[in-house]
């Protein structure tokens, strides 16, 4: 059967194998240990393989003998010999790409389901705050250890920078910004959110061509502004971005792009600045031809295209219209 041991020992040396040699005395093989040190006091991680005869309480005593402290013995199952570095790297992935609950993740990453304690004294609590203001609370009998405070300190802030909290929802201030065209980065999952929170529902159906899920996920945030090909233009303006751009490689000669401009924005010349670095990557690329694409008749759009200085042939493909520019 399989057990967590966690004991309380000095910090010094012989501490470890005094545990160690108890056990193996008694048949218990050790799969797996962990040191979490804290000064003078160290907290020694067991997980062991004991046979059936030998009762959890039998288990501490030993450690106890042996000169633990503190000691506590909770059943685990296989997954407690997974690797731990790798256990967080996956709990960072199913948080930022499965849209996993932070709190779930940490539950299970700390294992917080209630464990049969002998000496039962109350519930530890760990509260950590997000970057949006809110606390995410686990609790568990078996007292949280200044490690896995600090692991799970770390793994809030990681997935909070990655932009897994809520953005602020604000309009964006058009007085005194000059806007920039510039290539998005993932520093601009937030801000991305945002910006597609303050487009109007046909706005952000003539660029994606289907009704939108608000809000906008942090996966398809990441995907927006951190695509596996092409490249991902955005206007800033002040500490706002104002507008987005997935720019695609579809084949050799053909690129695709599909911009988003916020609604008050339109009417300016955003589109066409957009246009315009669009249609120099796409050039520098080899493409022959940039194909702009939006749902229904976008009158403003054929303006931007204009604007930009360009020719272009417009075409109508079932719901969309495809403007081509030669290049």
């Amino acid at each position: 059967m399989l057990w967590r041991v966690r004991t309380a020992v000095d910090d010094r040396p012989g501490t470890l194998a005094a545990l160690t040699v108890a056990y193996g005395r008694e048949g218990v093989n050790i799969l797996a240990f962990q040191v979490m040190s804290s000064g003078t006091t160290a907290i020694d991680e067991f997980v062991i393989d004991a046979p059936e005869s030998i009762a959890p309480v039998a288990l501490a005593t030993t450690a106890e003998q042996a000169g633990g402290r503190e000691v506590t013995v909770t059943r685990v199952d296989d997954a407690a010999l997974a690797d731990l570095p790798t256990r967080y790297l996956h709990a960072v992935h199913e948080i930022l790409e499965e849209e996993r609950d932070l709190e779930d993740v940490l539950s299970d990453l700390l294992a917080t389901a209630p464990p049969d304690v002998a000496d039962y004294a109350g519930h530890d609590v760990l509260e950590l705050r997000r970057r949006d203001g809110t606390v995410v609370r686990v609790s568990r009998a078996v007292p949280f250890t200044l490690a896995e405070r600090n692991r799970a300190t770390a793994l809030v802030s990681l997935v909070s920078n990655a932009g897994i909290d809520v953005p602020a929802i604000a309009p964006s201030a058009r007085t005194g910004a000059i806007p920039v065209v510039r290539e998005a980065t993932l520093a601009d999952i937030d801000l991305i959110a945002a910006l597609h929170e303050r487009c109007g529902i046909e706005t952000l159906y003539r660029r994606y061509r289907v009704p939108l899920r608000m809000p906008m996920t942090t996966r398809m945030a990441r995907r927006l502004v951190a695509p596996e090909v092409g490249a991902s233009l955005v206007v800033q303006a002040g500490t706002d971005l104002v507008a987005q751009g997935s720019l695609v490689p579809e084949n050799p000669d053909v690129w695709t792009f599909e911009p988003l401009i916020e609604d008050d924005w339109r009417n300016h010349r955003l589109g066409a600045q957009l246009i315009r670095e669009a249609v120099t990557r796409a050039r520098a690329g080899g493409a022959r031809r940039l194909t702009i694409i939006s749902a229904g008749s976008d009158d403003m759009l054929l303006r931007h295209v204009g604007g930009a200085g360009f020719v272009a042939r417009v075409e109508r493909v079932d719901d969309t219209i495809h403007i081509t520019i030669p290049l």
